[in-house]
């Protein structure tokens, strides 16, 4: 169950057991259960929940307050990544590669030349909010900031790693072979050039950007 990002992150092993997300994620789906009669989403375990559950495991003091943060974040935040569809995940890489046309409009061609979208590229780092990049150190910095303004900000976030390695991606003949494993995340800088794209966006796309984690498109 573990990813192989936390996998390999020897503290996260000693501290996170495999049956303490065991039991986090079944209380979560079985908790969803019984209410789902009176909620519009329902919840069941989909692909990526463990990674999105194990930074709270690792960073609260009990289970239980981690159960409760976990569970106040999906069903508040970003209900839509975890529908077994993954409507969410799939708007957000929409929406990811509307966004890198806009603020770079020649990386996006040379990447399209390429037969490479979001969908294709970016998929792990949208489904886990960039968490299936190591360290975990760095992870739980962005992870402070997407918490702290939105968790929509990760699309951004993504957009600021392929401009770190833009250089690269430029000159390959096989971009994909780049993208495949991105660089060892560094919050900080990603941050700080998430933030300057916000202003290059159109204000309507951005509200679409913000509403995708938990708003169903019913466009």
């Amino acid at each position: 169950m573990y990813h192989r990002t936390l996998a390999t992150d020897k503290g996260f092993k000693e501290r996170v057991r495999e049956d303490m997300l065991v039991r986090l994620l079944d209380a979560f789906v079985w908790r969803n259960h019984d209410r789902q009669e009176t909620s519009q989403l329902g919840f069941t375990y989909v692909q990526g929940m463990n990674v999105l559950a194990a930074p709270f495991l690792y960073t609260m003091p009990s289970e239980v307050e981690a159960f409760y943060c976990f569970a106040k974040f999906i069903e508040e935040c970003c209900p839509l990544y975890v529908q077994p569809t993954l409507e969410g995940v799939h708007h957000g890489l929409k929406l990811l590669d509307r966004c890198l046309k806009i603020v770079d409009p020649e990386l996006y061609a040379h990447l399209r030349s390429k037969n490479l979208s979001a969908e294709i590229y970016a998929f792990p780092s949208v489904l886990t909010l960039c968490a299936c990049t190591p360290p975990l150190d760095q992870v739980l910095q962005l992870w402070d900031f997407l918490l702290a303004f939105g968790v929509h900000l990760n699309v951004l976030c993504v957009i600021a790693q392929l401009l770190l390695m833009r250089d690269d991606v430029m000159a390959s003949s096989s971009p994909m072979r780049l993208l495949r494993t991105f660089p060892p995340l560094e919050a900080l800088p990603v941050i700080g050039i998430a933030v300057t794209l916000v202003r290059d966006l159109p204000p309507e796309l951005y509200d679409e950007l913000v509403r995708h984690p938990y708003e169903i498109d019913d466009s």
